[in-house]
């Protein structure tokens, strides 16, 4: 199924594609009026090899790790042991699995609720060269902004919500169970009789969803998310560049990092209240223009809310 996040890389991608082709062709033309000492200028968009960006949170981040939260997977817990709540989920495998009956329930029982989702490509991430990063900046200025972002309104008992919310198709919120791929979890109490689970995973390239029939994860973000289906989304770009001359594609991949995913709940009675997925999609590629190479890299990033729930 495509969503908006596929729709996305595509338009990265081909404005990647289209912007070298056009830049290729001028500079092939430019070179066949020079002299020929000069037919070894090398094309404008070339770039040095692309480093990924540093894996650093946004200020679009809902959710952050304290400075409890440790990089191992270890689960922040209070520092007196008898201050501990005996109902808190306190260990890694305690907090996913807490997480997975929660978001469970809430696909299985269907109380209603608000969702919006959009994306964001934040231009410090363009890497491309000035001429593709030019126009990614313009692509990016006609994103549907968090304010313009239709809201979904479901009712109680609303069909919709098996695609709304991961995984798609499924009555599943969540199969994690690969614990060891979970890059930090924690569990806080709020002070207002609610609980707030939030967890990362650790780095995926091109992670694949998890399928509805058989609900085997076969990545660990595609047990948590809905990630594009990547072999969909390279053989759509294949097929274009069939249409592009001169054009290659070497390497097409997606970095899947710090992401946070989040919950909050009520701990008497397992109900959650909202939950929040903020997605970190890196794209990188590698590309042949008339036998000229450019690395690029750009950001694209994926806020879900689902709000207002009433059981």
């Amino acid at each position: 199924m495509k969503n908006k996040m596929h729709s996305a890389i595509i338009i990265v991608v081909l404005v990647a594609i289209v912007i070298a082709q056009l830049v290729g062709i001028k500079n092939i033309n430019a070179e066949k009026q020079q002299p020929e000492e000069n037919t070894t200028q090398q094309v404008d968009v070339t770039v040095p090899s692309t480093t990924l960006p540093e894996q650093t949170t946004t200020q679009s981040q809902v959710t952050q790790p304290t400075e409890n939260a440790t990089q191992g997977g270890n689960v922040t817990s209070a520092s007196d042991p008898a201050e501990k709540e005996s109902d808190k989920p306190e260990s890694t495998k305690e907090i996913i699995d807490k997480y997975t009956l929660l978001v469970d329930k809430f696909k299985q029982q269907k109380p209603a609720y608000k969702k919006k989702e959009y994306q964001e490509l934040p231009v410090e991430y363009h890497n491309f060269g000035d001429t593709i990063n030019k126009v990614l900046d313009l692509a990016a200025g006609y994103m549907v902004t968090e304010d313009e972002a239709e809201v979904l309104i479901r009712d109680k008992g609303a069909e919709e919500i098996i695609n709304d919310m991961p995984i798609h198709g499924s009555e599943k919120g969540c199969a994690l169970t690969d614990y060891d791929a979970v890059s930090w979890a924690k569990c806080e109490d709020r002070g207002d009789g609610t609980y707030e689970i939030s967890f990362s995973l650790k780095e995926e390239v091109n992670p694949e969803p998890t399928p509805a029939d058989t609900l085997v994860p076969v990545s660990a973000h595609g047990a948590v998310m809905q990630p594009m289906a990547f072999k969909d989304i390279k053989a759509e770009v294949d097929s274009i560049l069939t249409k592009v001359p001169g054009i290659t594609l070497n390497t097409l991949d997606l970095y899947y990092r710090d992401h946070v995913f989040s919950c909050v709940y009520n701990p008497e009675t397992d109900e959650v209240l909202s939950i929040t997925h903020h997605i970190v999609i890196d794209i990188v590629v590698n590309l042949d223009v008339f036998s000229k190479t450019i690395d690029g890299s750009a950001r694209l990033l994926n806020e879900m809310f689902i709000y207002d729930i009433t059981w």
